[in-house]
């Protein structure tokens, strides 16, 4: 009892003390009033001059489970997924084939990537979009895109640029005409020859259709597959001289994502980001196939035009295991300019022709050795024997221009018809 009183005491003693302590402490003289401190501004109004839009609530308008896992089985079955195109990471070919080289250019404005990408991603989300740097209160679907501004135009040295819209330009940084990927070819002492080249003969110009071509081993006037942006807009076909070419049709006012990614069919396999043309969407004005109507006509004129080359041997036409027929160039000339010969021969590149080929580290030609038996020059039957005519070439380059482009004239059908009729009229003529 005594030990609890003790603790009562001690109690009572502490609070009286605290309440001591606080009547002794004098609050001083009020300070002088401080600064105020910086305006807020207020929050962006949309472009309606309404408020704002919440910007958690505008990334859901995509990034929802449902949504994404949605695009990415769409993505899935586009040929950006399913092709083999990573394998072609390359420093002269990852900034289009591979997500890291198009980042890259993109990034820096460079035609090609700093050096080769072994372990590159294959094209995926990141490749087209960003996201980074845009307003939620305005034209998002844009802002997210990697490339909206004008684009270089290889075709023209990257010398000038072309804009085909703000989304579209994502899409024709690659799919235009590629221009040279390869170094310059060293001559036999070691020196870059700046004559010779993969593509020597871009921009072709249509007054020079009199004059010969040394066609050389190596060189190349074809289309890499990919000038889809160059059809549509009706540009960069080889045009002869007198002959009149249609720009413009009735869909040229529509662009890439208007039919690349049209409306979703029902179980999901076109439109969309398959980027595969939902063909369902285009009955509804059309009210029958006119795509396979198109491409069997282009595709018949083009057939056309490769006889006609070969008629003239300056294609030959082969057919592989499958039947597929197909129709190349044949070269007239060696690297040295030398000309072919058109008899059975076993020499050709101005040395013997083996089994054994390699190339030629200092000069990055190739060489042929002569320490095995030399094969026959089984080319030679369907040579031309002379340099092309300016004209030939672009009734070759024509020809290449429809047949890489891959969609069989559907960007533009009456260009693509009449750079293929004008081509084999040239030919018949001369």
């Amino acid at each position: 009892m005594k030990k609890f009183n003790l603790v009562r005491f001690t109690l009572a003693v502490l609070v009286m003390a605290s309440f001591a302590l606080v009547s002794c402490t004098k609050e001083g003289p009020m300070g002088p009033a401080g600064a105020n401190g910086t305006d807020g501004k207020d929050g962006k109004d949309g472009s309606d001059g309404k408020p704002g839009v919440d910007a958690s609530a505008s990334c859901l308008v995509c990034h929802t489970s449902a949504n994404m896992d949605a695009k990415y089985a769409e993505y899935h079955l586009s040929k950006h997924f399913t092709g083999n195109t990573v394998a072609r990471n390359g420093k002269y070919c990852a900034r289009c084939h591979t997500d890291d080289g198009y980042q890259e250019i993109t990034a820096n404005g460079k035609f090609v990537v700093s050096n080769d990408i072994p372990n590159a991603k294959r094209i995926n989300c990141s490749t087209c979009h960003k996201h980074s740097g845009f307003d939620f209160t305005g034209d998002t679907v844009t802002q997210i895109m990697r490339v909206t501004e004008a684009v270089s135009w290889n075709y023209l040295n990257n010398l000038e640029t072309v804009d085909f819209g703000a989304m579209n330009n994502t899409c024709v940084t690659c799919h235009q005409i590629r221009g040279m990927t390869t170094p310059l070819v060293k001559d036999t002492a070691g020196v870059a020859d700046p004559t010779f080249v993969q593509l020597p003969f871009f921009p072709l110009d249509n007054t020079l259709e009199s004059t010969t071509v040394k066609y050389k081993v190596g060189q190349s006037f074809s289309v890499h597959d990919g000038n889809q942006s160059s059809l549509f807009q009706g540009r960069d076909g080889y045009e002869f001289a007198g002959e009149t070419y249609t720009k413009t049709w009735e869909h040229s006012d529509a662009n890439c994502v208007t039919c690349h990614m049209n409306e979703l069919n029902a179980d999901g396999t076109r439109g969309g980001h398959t980027l595969l043309v939902n063909e369902e969407s285009c009955l509804a004005c059309h009210g029958s196939d006119k795509i396979a109507m198109v491409q069997a006509a282009v595709d018949a004129k083009r057939i056309e035009l490769g006889e006609a080359l070969v008629a003239k041997k300056i294609y030959k036409k082969t057919t592989n295991s499958e039947g597929v027929v197909s129709y190349s160039a044949v070269q007239t000339h060696d690297y040295y300019g030398n000309l072919f010969p058109t008899t059975a021969s076993t020499q050709r590149f101005s040395v013997s022709l083996t089994n054994t080929n390699s190339v030629d580290p200092k000069t990055g030609l190739v060489v042929y050795s002569s320490t095995v038996k030399p094969d026959v020059d089984a080319a030679y039957a369907t040579r031309l024997g002379r340099e092309w005519t300016y004209g030939e070439l672009g009734a070759a380059y024509n020809y290449v221009y429809i047949n890489n482009e891959l969609s069989k004239g559907v960007h533009n059908p009456p260009y693509a018809m009449q750079l293929l009729q004008s081509s084999i009229d040239y030919l018949n003529a001369h």
